[in-house]
C-alpha cells in the first residue's frame, strides 16, 4: 500500500519520510535549467501542489541530491552548483491592515536571513528590506546570484477583494514586488505562484519580464495528476478503494475521474485530478466532497448574488480568462482561477479565442451549488436542505407538480435585490443551480435543429424538457417546445420525456403558471 499524505507540502519531509511523490521534476527542469528563461509565474487553484513545487525547487537549488534519487531530474542537473534560496511563503501574510502586512513581511525576511546565515538589515520601507536581503544573499553565493521563490504571492490581497481598501493593498504589493525586476541581474532563478493572475497594469506592471506559463501547454499537467500518473503511482490505493466500495479497480478509477478529475489548464492538454482531494479519498476509502472542507469564499457568493451567472452556458474570451483587476474582479475569471470552473472546449475566431467553461467534476459542482442555491434563495442552510430534498424526491419519483411546488419554496424567499434585475436567464440560472444541487443532470441552451432548449434535466428513467417565459403565459413556452420539436432530440433515449412550460412573474418574483405534458412519440 502506497504511503500518502495530504497535509505535507515540504518536499524534503515527503521524500525522507517515504511518502509517495508523483515525479514532476522533468517539468520543473524545463524552468529551472535556464534554457527557457529564468523568471517564471504560474497561477493555479488552491490544493493543487503549488507549495510542494516551490519546496521542490528550493531543495533543488540548495543541491540536496539525496532527495532526488531516482527522479527524472537527477541525471540532468548539475549538482556541483548551489545557490542561496530566498523562500517567501506569503500564505501567512494575510492581514487586516497594510501596516500589519509590512510587519509580517519584515518577519518573513528576518527568518529567511537567519536560515541562510546572513545579517538582517531592516528599514522603514519593506521593499528596501526585500532589496537588502536579495543583495546580501547574492553577495554570499559563489556566482553572485541568489534564487527567489514566492509562494501564494497574492494571499495578502485576496481577502480584500470587493472591499474599500483593496487599492491600498494592491499598491503595497506592487511596490514590494517591483524589487524583483530591479534586481533581475542578482537572481539566478525566480518562481512566483499563487491563485490569481492580475492584469499587467496592476501588481505586475513592473514585472513585464516574467515568463507567464499559466497557460503554457508544457506546464498544464505540472500541478495535479494525470490519469497515467494515478494508475502508475497508486495501484494499491485504487484496489483498496475498490474493495471498500464494492467495485473492481476499473470501476473505482472511473469514479475517481468522475469525482476529482476534469481540470484543464490549457485547451489541448490532458485533464488533471485534484491531488489533495484524491489523497483524502484514498485515506477515507470513500468518494465524498472534500473540496468543501474549505468553505467557498464569501466574496464569490456575494458577487454572484449581485450578478447571477448563467452556469448552464458560460463562455469567455481569452483576454478576460487570463487576468483581472483587483478593484473590479470579473466573476467568471475569478471562478476559473479559483478552480470552480475549468476549460471544457474552445472556439478559434479571427484574432480571438473563446473558451467554454463548466464545473470540472462532481466534487466541485456539489461543493459550489450546495452553497449557491440557499444563497440565491435567501434560505437558512437547514431550510434549503429540506427544500432540496423535497425537490429531489419529487423529481426522481416523477411527481412534477410536487417538484414545482418544492421549486417555488426557493423563489418565495429570494431577496428583492437579486430579482430586481430580472430576465429569463436569471430565473433559468436559479433553476439550474437548484437542479444541480439535487443531483440531476442539467444542460442549458441545448442546441437542436430548430433552436435552443432553455433547459434539459435528466434523472434515471426520465428526461425533462423545460422552457421559461417571463411575464408571458406558460402556453407560449409549451407551444415553442412542441412547435420546434425539441423532444425529437431525445426520442430514441428509451426514457420517459416530459415537457414543462414555466411562466415567471416579475411582479410576484416567482412561478405563476406551469404546463406539463408527457411526450408521445
Amino acid at each position: 500500500m502506497e504511503k500518502i499524505a495530504t497535509d505535507i507540502y515540504t518536499f524534503s519531509e515527503l521524500r525522507s519520510s517515504g511518502f509517495t511523490y508523483v515525479d514532476k521534476t522533468e517539468a520543473l527542469y524545463a524552468m529551472a535549467s535556464g534554457e527557457s528563461g529564468k523568471q517564471f509565474f504560474i497561477a493555479r487553484p488552491r490544493r493543487f501542489g503549488k507549495s510542494l513545487a516551490v519546496s521542490t525547487l528550493k531543495a533543488l537549488f540548495e543541491g540536496r541530491r539525496d532527495l532526488f534519487a531516482g527522479l527524472a531530474i537527477e541525471p540532468l542537473w548539475d549538482w556541483s552548483k548551489k545557490w542561496p534560496v530566498l523562500h517567501l511563503d506569503m500564505g501567512s501574510a494575510q492581514t487586516d491592515t497594510t501596516a500589519r502586512l509590512e510587519r509580517r513581511w519584515r518577519a518573513i525576511l528576518a527568518n529567511e536571513c537567519a536560515r541562510n546565515g546572513i545579517a538582517f538589515r531592516d528599514d522603514e520601507n519593506p521593499a528596501t528590506v526585500f532589496e537588502n536581503t536579495i543583495n546580501d544573499l547574492a553577495a554570499a553565493s559563489e556566482d553572485g546570484r541568489a534564487v527567489l521563490l514566492v509562494d501564494e504571492y497574492d494571499k495578502p490581497l485576496l481577502g480584500h477583494l470587493m472591499k474599500p481598501d483593496v487599492t491600498e493593498f494592491r499598491d503595497e504589493l506592487k511596490a514590494f514586488y517591483s524589487v524583483i525586476k530591479t534586481l533581475e541581474a542578482k537572481l539566478r532563478f525566480t518562481f512566483i505562484t499563487g491563485v490569481s493572475k492580475f492584469s499587467k497594469v496592476s501588481i505586475f506592471s513592473d514585472l513585464n519580464n516574467l515568463n507567464d506559463w499559466t497557460m503554457h501547454s508544457g506546464m498544464a499537467t505540472l500541478f495535479g495528476y494525470t490519469h497515467e500518473e494515478v494508475l502508475k503511482y497508486f495501484p494499491g490505493r485504487i484496489h483498496s478503494l475498490a474493495e471498500a466500495n464494492g467495485l473492481d479497480d476499473k470501476g473505482a478509477f472511473d469514479e475517481i475521474v468522475k469525482w476529482y478529475d476534469g481540470y484543464k489548464f490549457h485547451p489541448t492538454a490532458k485533464p488533471v485530478i485534484n491531488p489533495v482531494s484524491l489523497g483524502q479519498c484514498f485515506q477515507n476509502r470513500e468518494f465524498n466532497d472534500y473540496w468543501s472542507k474549505t468553505a467557498v469564499p464569501t466574496f464569490l457568493i456575494d458577487i454572484l448574488k449581485k450578478h447571477p451567472l448563467n452556469f448552464a452556458s458560460i463562455d469567455i474570451t481569452d483576454n478576460r480568462l487570463e487576468a483581472y483587476e483587483p478593484e473590479n474582479p470579473d466573476i467568471t475569471t475569478l471562478l476559473y482561477q479559483t478552480g470552480y470552473l475549468t476549460i471544457k472546449g474552445f472556439r478559434q475566431m479571427v484574432g480571438m479565442r473563446k473558451y467554454d467553461l463548466g464545473f470540472p467534476n462532481q466534487e466541485v459542482q456539489n461543493s459550489f451549488v450546495s452553497r449557491l442555491a440557499p444563497a440565491y434563495a435567501g434560505l437558512e442552510p437547514d431550510r434549503a436542505e429540506s427544500a432540496q430534498f423535497a425537490a429531489a424526491e419529487a423529481l426522481y419519483a416523477h411527481d412534477v407538480p410536487k417538484f414545482l411546488k418544492a421549486l417555488k419554496a426557493f423563489f418565495a424567499n429570494i431577496p428583492y435585490d437579486l430579482t430586481d434585475r430580472q430576465n429569463e436567464q436569471m430565473w433559468q440560472t436559479i433553476v439550474y443551480v437548484v437542479l444541480k444541487a439535487i443531483g440531476a443532470g442539467v444542460w442549458g441552451e441545448v442546441k437542436t435543429h430548430d433552436g435552443r432548449i432553455d433547459m434539459v434535466a435528466e434523472v434515471p428513467g426520465d428526461i425533462y424538457i423545460i422552457e421559461f417565459k417571463l411575464d408571458r403565459p406558460a402556453s407560449e413556452a409549451m407551444e415553442q417546445i412542441k412547435g420546434k420539436e425539441y423532444a425529437g432530440k431525445y426520442a430514441l433515449s428509451d426514457k420517459r420525456i416530459t415537457l414543462i412550460g414555466i411562466s415567471f412573474s416579475s411582479e410576484k418574483r416567482t412561478i405563476v403558471e406551469e404546463l406539463v405534458e408527457e411526450f408521445a412519440a
